[in-house]
């Protein structure tokens, strides 16, 4: 009995199962945090699932194990960097010069900006706001092409009479 493979394959994934909280984050990274390795998984999963349903199904719940493990330990990981207890930079001190690395550096003058607003309207400098015809020929007086008809009514007989619709 515990020769048989498909007994083995079931004790494997299991044991994948059970087990991936305490695998090392490296082997997680390497197996489903790549994508060569989450796609080598995948046709894993598929070529079991041909052979037989009930090892592909525990060879499924195996590698989503392994997947949402990993994605359990990327959340906590960032969740924990957010939950830091240091303050961050305010913005005044962005303004204050870096501290020396060498006796006698020297860091230059902050430059200010060239202007004390700045507005999106247009200025000068930008251009005019003039508006210049095209012509002659104002949008009023646009006609409307010959393939949009007049009347809505007139449709089916314009269509009729094109050749486009039949009754």
């Amino acid at each position: 009995m515990a020769g048989s493979p498909t007994l083995s394959v079931l004790l494997v994934a299991c044991g994948f199962f059970v087990l991936s909280p305490y695998l090392p984050t490296w082997m997680l990274e390497l197996t489903v945090g790549t994508t060569a390795g989450a796609l080598i998984l995948l046709v894993l999963v598929l070529l079991v699932l041909q052979v037989d349903i009930v090892l592909g199904l525990a060879t499924f719940l195996a590698v989503a194990a392994l997947f949402l493990e990993n994605r359990r330990r990327t959340v906590s990981k960032v969740s924990s960097m957010m939950t830091t207890k240091e303050e961050p930079m305010r913005i005044k001190e962005l303004d204050t010069p870096a501290e020396n690395l060498v006796p006698g550096e020297i860091h230059p003058d902050h430059k200010g900006s060239e202007a004390d607003d700045y507005g999106f309207e247009p200025t000068e400098e930008s251009g005019k706001n003039d508006f210049e015809g095209l012509g002659a020929e104002s949008q009023d007086e646009k006609q409307p092409l010959e393939t949009v008809p007049p009347q809505p009514s007139i449709v089916s007989e314009l269509m009729q009479q094109k050749g486009l619709a039949t009754i």
